[in-house]
């Protein structure tokens, strides 16, 4: 999907006077990953709560199963999700229809 893009402070990038656009689902998947439910205004129930799940100290089951469940809800299929550590995971996943 063709977006706006996002630079690393999360605000929109401006390169050469004007948004910067390109394919937006990585950065999709990581505004999903560390939003709180209720942060997207017309979706509520959105967003994977990174950090409450890592502080919790969940297992990589309870993490990965609710990755995959709020990518699903946004649309996404063929999650491929692996976590090493509380620092070190991979995400692959594609839209619906791409």
């Amino acid at each position: 999907m063709m977006d706006i893009l996002l630079n690393d402070e999360n605000d929109i990038s401006i390169v050469n006077g004007d948004f910067q656009i390109g394919s937006s689902e990585q950065q999709e998947i990581e505004s999903i990953l560390i939003a709180f439910k209720g942060e997207f205004k017309n979706t509520p129930l959105l967003g994977a709560e990174m950090l409450r799940l890592l502080k919790a100290r969940n297992t990589r089951q309870g993490i990965t199963r609710e990755v995959n469940e709020q990518l699903k809800y946004d649309g996404f299929q063929n999650i491929d999700f692996k976590i090493e550590d509380a620092e070190n995971f991979t995400i692959n996943a594609q839209r619906n229809g791409t």
